[in-house]
C-alpha cells in the first residue's frame, strides 16, 4: 500500500472517490495507484499531487 498517498489523501479530508473526481480518473484506477497495483503517469501524478496539495516527489518517491 502507499501510505504517502493515503496519509496525504486523508490529511486532505478526501475520499478515494474525490480525488478521482478531481483528477479525471475512475476511482478504482485511483485505488489502484493507493494500492500500488499500479502506477500513475507523469500527468496523473501531478493531478493527483495537485489534489491533494503535495508534490509528486511527495507521493510516489
Amino acid at each position: 500500500m502507499n501510505e504517502l498517498l493515503k496519509s496525504a489523501r486523508k490529511a486532505a479530508g478526501k475520499t478515494q472517490a474525490q480525488v478521482a473526481k478531481e483528477t479525471g480518473i475512475s476511482e478504482i484506477a485511483y485505488q489502484r495507484y493507493e494500492y500500488d497495483m499500479r502506477e500513475p503517469g507523469v500527468k496523473t501524478a501531478i493531478r493527483i499531487a495537485k489534489a491533494l496539495g503535495r508534490t509528486v516527489e511527495e507521493l510516489f518517491s
